[in-house]
């Protein structure tokens, strides 16, 4: 299991962005502006560090993104997802979201951890 990517939740998506494609220089991987967010990924070694901004101020569960709540999610990328997410369900974590195969290429369930935190587990669909 390898940590593929932190989640940050920018209150200025313009300046965050300039922050980590000019300042820090980062490679940007891809960016997307929907009406509902918009986000960009900049590759950060083996991980992402992905931004994303919600005009209305709120996220959306689908995605896996609680802006409401938190400002970072933490996302594992794992080769047998079904597998991680009965170990954990057996030990008795808090389950967000149960495994769902979502339409950008990705089986994802969360949970939380003890503060709270999402704690993301993604497997990239065959």
């Amino acid at each position: 299991m390898k940590i593929s990517r932190v989640v940050i939740k920018v209150n200025d998506y313009r300046k965050s962005f300039e922050f980590y494609k000019d300042m820090l220089g980062l490679k940007l991987a891809s960016s997307w502006q929907r009406k509902d967010c918009w986000g960009a990924i900049f590759s950060a070694g083996s991980a992402n560090i992905e931004i994303i901004w919600f005009p209305e101020g709120e996220g959306f569960l689908d995605c896996c993104y609680y802006p409401e709540r938190l400002k970072v999610d933490v996302n594992f990328e794992t080769n047998d997802i079904d597998l991680h997410f009965k170990r954990l369900l057996d030990l008795g974590v808090e389950v967000v979201r149960k495994p769902f195969d979502a339409p950008w290429g990705f089986r994802i369930f969360t949970i939380k951890d003890p503060d709270g935190i999402p704690i993301s587990f993604n497997q990239p669909l065959a």
